[in-house]
């Protein structure tokens, strides 16, 4: 499926070596798959543009969805407004790569456009007004073999000045109103020609056309612009099938949905996050699915669905197993290949792991505040970012270290009685640095001054994006007098 789009799709391992690209890099860039695969570097391919990418290509690497617009100049010569998507690729919890994804938006930045402010306008009429012109448009219906009412004749049957009428109903329909009137009568012709109930000429009159040859002319061209709808709804259908795969193989929780929020297609993740498994859901709404979404989400989906990107680092979201989980939401519109929005796809990322270790951490806190009251409690520090270490001087006292002494991870790690106490401790760092775990150990320490003491350590680990970036805790004197 990926190969029948115009869209660049490629998959980049985390040394940036193509591991797989569709067709239509050779459109794109100018080389072809097989030169790309197990072969090319990603600094080759973009040439000058690596370096303008290079915060979102470490972002994807420090394992964030990344999603910006840019101005590519393609092989051709020819410049395009390009959406960029740079999704993480885990395996059991390693990032091994990444998938590119570029698609050409340059007929949606063209689109209502507000050449003072670039602001997308909305449509002007309201729902009352999709009434109107639906009245408009069953008023034509019901002249097809009497004549085309004229746009003054309209406007004042249905109320509405004749400027509106012109502008709205093309916004609406996507036609001049003759033009839909037409349209609207060879369908007619269409239907009675191939069911052989009339001839072309027959139907010129039916339809009040003067002239057989202008009759002859409208249908001709309605047959090609069938045709070319045929062909559209069939590559439209083709970019759908696309999308679906990539959806429904990517190995995140992901979600793909149209314009009125219906499931298209999921991940296997997401049916396992959502409990789905004995569901039928798609085609069917994701607030019906997960209504406390609608309340929570819907005006998010909106101002998505009008080409925007949103995201979300928490979000407290009741799920249908009922359970309330705190959740991270990236949002980002699907387009299809004429450019307009077909809908939304959206990442999710549960978090409720990391929340708790946050509310842990805020109990800690406290903890380390009481400690100071302690003669022989002491309160540390470990910057995983800056490999600095901290601590207060009643750990300096416990382990009897002199007063100018500078804190210093591997002089402490030389105060651990070498065999099970070092075995210890490395087996609760391991755990807390990799998973996240607090941890509660005693040890036996030999002091600067050869003496030997049992000493309590706890530690709480300060997460960001699922990486610990700060150990904090206390440090207490347990030697038994």
């Amino acid at each position: 499926m990926t190969e029948h789009t115009e869209a660049m799709l490629a998959y980049w391992d985390k040394n940036l070596i193509c591991r797989y690209a569709n067709k239509a890099t050779a459109d794109w860039f100018g080389i072809t798959p097989e030169h790309m695969i197990n072969k090319s570097h990603l600094s080759e391919i973009l040439g000058s543009l690596f370096e303008v990418q290079l915060p979102y290509i470490n972002g994807v690497l420090a394992g964030k969805i990344q999603v910006f617009d840019q101005v590519i100049h393609l092989y051709s010569g020819k410049a395009k407004n390009v959406r960029v998507t740079y999704h993480p690729d885990y395996v059991d919890g390693e990032l091994k790569g990444f998938y590119a994804h570029m698609t050409d938006i340059s007929p949606l930045n063209n689109k209502h456009v507000n050449d003072e402010a670039g602001i997308e306008k909305l449509p002007e009429f309201l729902t009352q007004n999709d009434q109107l012109l639906e009245n408009v448009a069953k008023t034509l219906n019901e002249n097809l073999f009497i004549g085309f009412p004229s746009i003054s004749a309209l406007s004042k049957k249905h109320f509405v000045s004749e400027s509106k009428l012109k502008r709205d109903f093309k916004q609406s329909f996507g036609r001049t109103i003759f033009s839909y009137y037409r349209y609207l009568q060879m369908e007619i012709a269409d239907r009675y020609i191939r069911e052989k109930r009339c001839n072309k000429n027959q139907m010129a009159v039916m339809l009040n056309f003067s002239n057989p040859s202008n009759f002859s002319a409208c249908y001709h061209k309605y047959l090609e612009e069938k045709s070319t709808d045929l062909q559209n709804n069939q590559v439209q259908k083709e970019s759908i099938n696309h999308y679906k795969t990539l959806i429904e193989e990517a190995p995140i929780t992901i979600a793909m949905f149209d314009t009125q929020m219906q499931f298209i297609a999921v991940s296997e993740s997401w049916v396992t996050e959502y409990n789905l498994q004995n569901t039928n859901f798609l085609e069917k709404s994701l607030y019906e699915i997960l209504p406390d979404t609608k309340k929570k989400c819907e005006k998010q989906h909106v101002h998505c669905l009008q080409g925007h990107i949103y995201h979300c680092e928490g979000l407290l979201l009741k799920k249908n197993n009922g359970i309330r989980s705190w959740l991270k939401w990236n949002i980002y519109p699907w387009f299809t290949p004429s450019g307009e929005v077909g809908g939304l796809c959206v990442h999710t990322e549960d978090i409720s792991k990391v929340k708790a270790i946050e509310k842990e951490n805020e109990r800690a806190a406290k903890l380390l505040k009481k400690a100071a009251t302690f003669s022989k409690i002491g309160t540390w520090t470990r910057d995983m970012l800056t490999h600095t270490t901290q601590w207060d001087k009643i750990i300096q006292n416990i382990l009897e270290l002199p007063d100018h002494f500078v804190p210093d991870i591997k002089a402490v790690w030389r105060c651990v009685k070498q065999g099970k106490s070092q075995s210890l401790v490395k087996k609760a760092l391991r755990n807390s640095l990799k998973n996240g775990v607090p941890f509660d150990i005693e040890v036996e320490m030999i002091t600067a001054g050869g003496n030997s003491k049992r000493i309590r350590i706890i530690g709480y680990p300060e997460l960001q994006n699922n990486k610990c970036k700060k150990l904090s805790g206390i440090l207490f004197d347990v030697t038994p007098i």
